[in-house]
C-alpha cells in the first residue's frame, strides 16, 4: 500500500512563506523585526514553535498586532518534526528558513528568492557569518572563519551541504520528495542535507546564494558547545550516508592522520607498561604524539596564511578535536543505527523512513 499523502495547503501562486524555528528563545524578536523590514516582505511567517511557555507565543502576538502576515504556530517535537508541521501548515509557493538566532539584512528574501526565475532551480540558500559583536569566543571565531570556507569551497560546489537556516525551497520539492526525515537520530540532525540529496535525486538542481546572508548570533558558542553541534551533526551525517550514499565532507584520506596518530600514542602508552614491549611502545607514543604536535603545527601555519581571508582559521588547530568530534558521532551513529543507517535507532525515533 501507498504511504499516505501529507494533508498539505493549498499554495498561493506567486508567494512566499517563513518558517522561523524557535524553541524557547527570545532572540526571535529580532529575527521578526527583520523580516518586516525586508525589501521583498514575506507573505506569511510561521513561528515554528518548538513547545515549552507561552513566552514565544505572547511575544510573536506583539508581531501579529503590527503585521497580520506574522503568525505563531504551535510545533512540539524537534526540528524535523517542528518544521513538518510548519511544511503542511505553510500556503506559499515558496518557502524560506530561519532560525530564531538569525538576523536577515533587508534584501535577503529578494537575493535568496532571485534564482527560482530558473525553473529547474528547487533550493537555495546564504552563508550565516558571525552576528558583529557574538564571536568572543576562540570556539566562536574559529567557527566563523571555518564556516566562511566552507560555504565557499563547498557549499558552493555541493549544494546538498547547504544548511536549513538560512534557504528557501520550492513547495513543489516537499510535494514529490515528501517532508523531512525525523528518524535520522533522535536529537535531531542532518535532516537539511538528506532531503536536499533526495530533492537532488528527483531532478531539482540546488543554488548557493553568497549574498544572501543573515548575521548568526554566536555569542553562546564555546569550544565545547562547538564540539558537541559536531558530533550531533555527525551521527546524523553518518545515517545520511548510509542511507542515501552522500557526504560532503568527511573522507578516509581525510580523516585518517586524526585516526592513526591518536591510535599510535595509545597503544604505545600499553605497551610501554609492559618490560616486554617497553621499547616498541615508546616509540609508537613518541609517533603519535610527536605526529599530533606537527599535525597542529601545520594547521596553525597554514590557518594563519588563510585567516586574512577567512578571519579565525588561525586557531585552526581546532580541527583535531573537531575530527574526533566527527568520529566519534560516526561511530554512535554505527552503533545506533548499523551499518546500513536503518537499524534499532530509527525505530526509536520513530516516524516513517522517507524512500531512497
Amino acid at each position: 500500500m501507498a504511504p499516505e499523502r501529507p494533508p498539505f495547503r493549498s499554495v498561493r501562486p506567486g508567494t512566499v512563506t517563513v518558517i522561523v524555528t524557535v524553541l524557547k528563545d527570545p532572540r526571535v524578536a529580532r529575527t521578526l523585526e527583520s523580516l518586516l523590514k525586508q525589501t521583498r516582505r514575506p507573505d506569511e511567517v510561521l513561528v515554528d514553535d518548538g513547545g515549552g511557555d507561552d513566552a514565544v507565543r505572547r511575544l510573536t502576538e506583539t508581531f501579529t498586532r503590527r503585521d497580520p502576515c506574522v503568525r505563531h504556530l504551535e510545533a512540539p517535537g524537534n526540528i524535523p518534526e517542528s518544521r513538518n508541521t510548519a511544511l503542511l501548515a505553510a500556503t506559499g509557493e515558496f518557502v524560506a528558513f530561519l532560525d530564531a538566532d538569525e538576523v536577515a539584512p533587508p534584501a535577503w528574501l529578494e537575493e535568496l528568492l532571485r534564482p527560482f526565475a530558473d525553473p529547474r532551480i528547487g533550493f537555495t540558500g546564504g552563508p550565516t557569518p558571525a552576528m558583529a559583536g557574538t564571536a568572543t569566543t576562540v570556539g566562536a571565531r574559529y567557527y566563523d572563519g571555518y564556516l566562511s570556507r566552507f560555504y565557499e569551497t563547498v557549499a558552493a560546489r555541493k549544494p546538498h551541504a547547504l544548511p536549513m537556516g538560512n534557504s528557501a525551497w520550492r513547495a513543489e520539492v516537499f510535494r514529490k520528495v515528501g517532508l523531512l526525515d525525523t528518524t535520522l537520530y533522535r536529537r535531531a540532525a542532518s535532516e537539511d542535507q538528506e532531503i536536499a540529496a533526495r530533492a537532488l535525486a528527483a531532478g531539482f538542481e540546488g543554488r548557493y546564494v553568497p549574498l544572501a546572508r543573515v548575521d548568526h548570533d554566536f555569542s553562546d558558542l564555546s569550544v565545547p558547545r562547538l564540539l558537541r553541534k559536531q558530533r550531533v551533526y555527525a551521527e546524523g551525517g553518518y545515517v545520511v550516508w548510509r542511507r542515501r550514499g552522500t557526504t560532503y565532507e568527511a573522507s578516509p584520506t581525510v580523516l585518517l592522520p586524526y585516526v592513526l596518530l591518536p591510535l599510535a600514542a595509545i597503544v604505545g602508552a600499553l605497551l610501554a607498561l609492559l618490560p616486554l614491549t617497553r621499547l616498541l611502545g615508546l616509540v609508537l607514543l613518541a609517533l603519535g604524539l610527536g605526529g599530533l604536535g606537527l599535525l597542529a603545527l601545520l594547521l596553525t601555519i597554514t590557518g594563519l596564511a588563510a585567516d586574512r581571508r577567512y578571519p579565525g582559521l588561525r586557531y585552526q588547530a581546532l580541527e583535531i578535536p573537531r575530527r574526533w568530534a566527527t568520529l566519534w558521532g560516526a561511530f554512535q551513529g554505527l552503533r545506533h543505527y548499523g551499518w546500513h543507517g536503518r537499524g534499532r535507532g530509527a525505530e526509536a525515533a520513530g516516524g516513517a523512513l522517507p524512500k531512497p
